[in-house]
């Protein structure tokens, strides 16, 4: 339990001294190939926000049920859709 915790809160760390190494990495590239910070920041904020449907969608088909690696692809598709017209007619 205690090593659990342990490796958890390890984990934590790595991945925010990752993320900051990312941030920082992708900046001054974008900074001397003239890219816009807004591009470069939206593009981290993609890959951030569909990490997760990525490793859920793996999983799935680890264990032989491709079918929830698709719903969750095409949920991901709508919902992505459907937010991008509401902003619009909003």
């Amino acid at each position: 339990m205690i090593l659990d915790m342990i490796i958890l809160l390890l984990g934590f760390v790595v991945i925010l001294k990752a993320s900051d190494v990312l941030v920082d990495a992708t900046s001054s590239i974008a900074l001397k190939l003239r890219i816009p910070k807004m591009l470069i920041a939206l593009t981290i904020v993609s890959f951030g926000t569909s990490a997760p449907e990525v490793a859920i969608s793996f999983q799935s088909l680890s264990q032989g049920n491709g079918v929830i690696g698709f719903a969750n692809v095409i949920g991901s598709c709508v919902v992505n859709i459907l937010l991008i017209i509401g902003l619009l007619v909003f």
